[in-house]
């Protein structure tokens, strides 16, 4: 029923948090994960052995390729930062929940390892910290490999790696990030939200379940 234009809508009587939609949070996992996968399936379609026959190699689908190539750091970057962003929206309004802190230790855990750092001294491995270096970084940089192939030879994709650079006041910080292992626990966060153990003994969760609706 339509509220009447006489009400007030900002007396609601309960806390208003930011909307964390979870379906959306899963469409992005995969979305980034099909970005990732589909720079290691593009190499189907290079012509390697026209070099047999003395001509140059070339790609099956140019224009279709070019699109791929062009496409594929600018979509990983900017879900990863509208992912980076919920979370962290997310975290502020339910880090204080005991069964929340449970899980996210057992998640660390289990992962062992999100960041590797190699510059900037101490940083807290952690699923927060990885949004962090998401939406500060300056420098976003997926690692590629072209299967051990000759610099100049074989077809680069993405490992699945990315290297975030950027600075906390005057220190300079460079970090790599396992997007697989960030994803994943992505996903994991939101099964756990959604599970009916949640649901039932985490009062806080339950809110959020239908805030997208």
């Amino acid at each position: 029923m339509a509220r009447a234009p006489s009400e007030n809508p900002y007396h609601h009587p309960f806390e208003k948090p930011l909307a964390f939609d979870f379906t959306v949070v899963e469409n992005q996992c995969r979305e980034c994960f099909e970005i990732v996968m589909a720079t290691r399936a593009i190499g189907a379609f290079w012509n390697s052995d026209l070099e047999e026959f003395s001509e140059e190699p070339d790609w099956s689908f140019p224009l279709l390729i070019g699109q791929h190539q062009e496409a594929a750091e600018v979509r990983l970057s900017t879900i990863l930062l509208s992912l980076s962003a919920s979370y962290r929206a997310l975290d502020d309004q339910i880090c204080e929940e005991r069964a929340y802190q449970i899980f996210k230790d057992a998640q660390k855990k289990q992962h062992q390892g999100f960041l590797v750092v190699y510059e900037g001294g101490a940083i807290s491995d952690s699923l927060r910290e990885c949004c962090n270096k998401i939406i500060h970084s300056k420098d976003f940089r997926p690692v590629y490999d072209n299967n051990s192939e000759p610099r100049d030879e074989g077809v680069y994709h993405m490992t699945g790696i990315i290297e975030l650079q950027g600075s906390r006041g005057k220190t300079e910080w460079l970090v790599s990030l396992d997007i697989f292992a960030f994803l994943e626990a992505m996903l994991e966060t939101v099964t756990f939200l959604m599970s009916e153990v949640t649901t039932d003994h985490f009062p806080a969760v339950e809110g959020q379940s239908n805030l997208s609706q």
